[in-house]
């Protein structure tokens, strides 16, 4: 097949070369990440590799894997995408249920469908005629004209839906269309479904896979489909003129089986192991190993020739055919740990430190918009946190089995002390005054040490109602900030407990009977702060009872100003934001959220206590997040930024309060000018 050479737009908003700046929302001077990785396909011609994410489409270049666009900015939170085999038309579906087909030359979306589930399956038909949904709700699928969307026929599957993904594929002359299905004679697996396009009919149930299946591929004669199983290691080769199985090829581990044929129809597979976590690709022919890498995350294979996979958790890589090194840009697969501390600016606002889930931190450079790990000699470690002084200096903490590591951050991290128990460790606290660290454990206990001697000060038990669920563990660990208190939050049971650190006992006045939600020291430590549903609890620290109970819906995130005088509460309360004067013990003002807005998802004050910035929560109808900044001593508005896809999960001020920077679910951290509003 002759393929037309593409020539990707340049991308909206572009400045130069500088990524950073693609297709900024208004305010906005810079992203920091690409956004979370969803779907990546390779061009028809292999020269571009689309990659969903959700902030938008991204083109590569596979022969350098460098950045040529980024589109569709506008709702951003990609979720699936399909070439045509002319190279004419992408498809891209996003999490609203809305798919649209580009084109590609213009640049243009050029028709829009409704989906049924934002995960549904679809893909062009070789001779570029039909677009093949299937519809992961009934499991039917529909035959649609790309330029309009028109539905042309809708293929009937019998069998009860289990809503899970469907696999799609057309034989090379478009005359029939394979898609997986229930088998009705095993609840645990799945079968074929063979269809006649034009006529609708079915003229095949295939039966063999002993669970479900992950891919499908004709072969390009025709002759031959390919069916990969999930985590089974199994391909089978199915004869199309009478419908048997020729071969099943079998041995390959626990490993979801990705078949695909060259454009010489010779048969290969892209096996991902959970085993090993390495996807490896192998010639079924012979048995041949071709290529073999460490990735965990979901992989592409195309045309028996072109693979891309995650590698670790900031890279995407690239293996094409007969060239043994792969090609590796930067693209992220993680989004932020949702709290407030996830995002911070150091004391000379000249670094970003972002916490990610799956325990990665890394350290953004404000100027050159370049990042590194903070601790580069363990960047691959998946249990690391940040930690802040009181004198505003970086440590981090990396978890490996039973051992705990102290490390100070800056232009070299340097590694302080190592603390090793007997069993293996979940999280650790610090200190602001990095003389004691805490750490939790599997069953609860938790071990208080001395950071200069490595000894241990105490030990204590968090009760849990099933230790033995691993859900039900030690979730969360916080000091007062003098460093003699600490709190300890789990997920059942007494939820949460308060331990005196000078004396190693617990302090039983805390009400640990209530089931709170989220807990926070005030800056002083006279005050820790909790939500237990329908209430906020102020409990008073020296005096031991509770201050106060407010009425307040569902609480997301709190925020003290730094000299304790006020404390902002935000969550799904309808009255919007809720300000306590703490020295008076009532409420200060509530701050109105923008129309169409219900839930405040993290809240942050500026260093200077002037000024108070939201980050809301996506909402059905939303095409972009809200980030709010208001003046605290009037309750003035000061200006609202709209440009994050979905979940704003922590905001940040610079020390000078010139940028304010926030971190969202969809994999970005967008910095925004405050220069014109301050």
């Amino acid at each position: 097949m002759e393929y037309k050479e593409l020539v990707i737009p340049a991308p909206i908003g572009a400045s130069g070369d500088d990524i950073t700046t693609w297709a900024l929302p208004e305010g906005a001077i810079a992203r920091l990440e690409r956004g979370g990785v969803g779907g990546k396909k390779f061009s028809p011609d292999g020269r571009y590799l689309a990659v969903a994410t959700k902030i938008g489409l991204w083109w590569y270049e596979v022969a350098t894997m460098s950045p040529v666009a980024l589109w569709e900015t506008e709702r951003g939170m990609i979720s699936n995408i399909a070439f045509s085999p002319n190279g004419k038309w992408i498809a891209v579906s996003n999490w609203d249920k809305v798919l649209t087909v580009w084109d590609i030359q213009r640049g243009v979306g050029i028709a829009q469908m409704e989906l049924s589930n934002f995960r549904d399956s679809f893909v062009f038909s070789p001779d570029n005629r039909w677009l093949a949904i299937g519809n992961r709700d009934t499991g039917n699928v529909e035959l649609r004209e790309p330029e309009t969307g028109t539905i042309a026929s809708t293929l009937i599957e019998e069998a009860e839906n289990d809503g899970v993904f469907r696999c799609l594929t057309f034989s090379s002359d478009t005359q029939l269309l394979a898609s997986t299905s229930r088998d009705n004679t095993n609840d645990d697996a799945e079968s074929i479904i063979v269809w006649d396009v034009e006529s609708g009919e079915r003229v095949a149930c295939l039966t063999g896979h002993t669970g479900y299946i992950y891919r499908l591929g004709f072969s390009p004669c025709g002759r031959f489909l390919a069916s990969g199983g999930e985590e089974d290691g199994t391909v089978i080769v199915w004869g199309v003129e009478g419908w048997e199985k020729i071969k099943a090829h079998t041995g390959y581990g626990k490993s979801d089986m990705i078949p695909s044929y060259s454009l010489e129809g010779v048969l290969r597979v892209a096996a991902v192991s959970y085993d090993d976590d390495t996807v490896t690709v192998w010639n079924l022919g012979n048995n041949e190993k071709l290529y073999t890498a460490d990735s965990e995350a979901p992989v592409t294979f195309s045309n028996g020739s072109q693979l891309v996979y995650q590698y670790g958790p900031d890279f995407l890589e690239v293996w094409t055919l007969g060239n043994p090194t792969p090609r590796r840009t930067v693209q992220t697969h993680m989004s932020f740990v949702d709290t407030s501390e996830s995002l911070i600016f150091s004391q000379d606002g000249k670094t970003i430190v972002a916490e990610y889930r799956y325990g990665s931190v890394l350290l953004w450079d404000v100027e050159s918009k370049q990042a590194r790990p903070a601790i580069a000699s363990e960047s691959d470690a998946k249990n690391q946190h940040i930690h802040v002084s009181s004198q505003g200096d970086l440590y981090a903490t990396s978890i490996h089995k039973n051992t705990v590591k102290l490390w100070k951050v800056g232009s070299r991290e340097s590694l302080i002390a190592e603390f090793t128990s007997n069993e293996p460790a979940r999280l650790a606290a610090l200190t602001p005054t990095n003389n004691r660290l805490a750490s939790a454990h599997e069953g609860g206990n938790l071990i208080v040490w001395d950071v200069q001697s490595g000894d241990k000060l105490h030990e204590f038990r968090h009760p849990l109602q099933t230790p033995t669920d691993d859900s039900d563990q030690v979730g969360k660990l916080m000091f007062r900030p003098d460093g003699k208190l600490l709190i300890s939050d789990a997920q059942y049971g007494p939820n949460v407990q308060l331990w005196d650190v000078e004396r190693g006992e617990e302090i039983q006045e805390f009400p640990s009977d209530e089931f709170w939600d989220i807990e926070m020291f005030s800056p002083c430590g006279r005050y820790l702060v909790g939500s237990a549903g329908k209430n906020i609890i102020l409990w008073n620290v020296k005096r031991r009872e509770i201050l106060t109970t407010l009425p307040f819906l569902w609480a997301c995130d709190f925020a003290y100003s730094p000299c304790s005088s006020y404390l902002a509460c935000g969550g799904e309360d309808p009255e919007g934001i809720l300000l306590w004067d703490l020295k008076r013990c009532e409420i200060y003002k509530r701050l109105l959220l923008p129309e169409g807005c219900q839930d405040v998802h993290s809240l942050k004050f500026s260093s200077c206590g002037q000024y108070l910035a939201f980050g809301a929560a996506w909402e059905t109808g939303m095409e972009k997040v809200p980030i709010c900044l208001w003046e605290v001593g009037t309750g003035k508005h000061i200006v609202t930024f709209w440009g994050h896809t979905t979940d704003v999960q922590a905001v940040a001020f610079s020390p000078n309060n010139e940028i304010l920077a926030s971190a969202s679910f969809d994999g970005s951290i967008l910095l925004w000018d405050l220069k014109p509003y301050l």
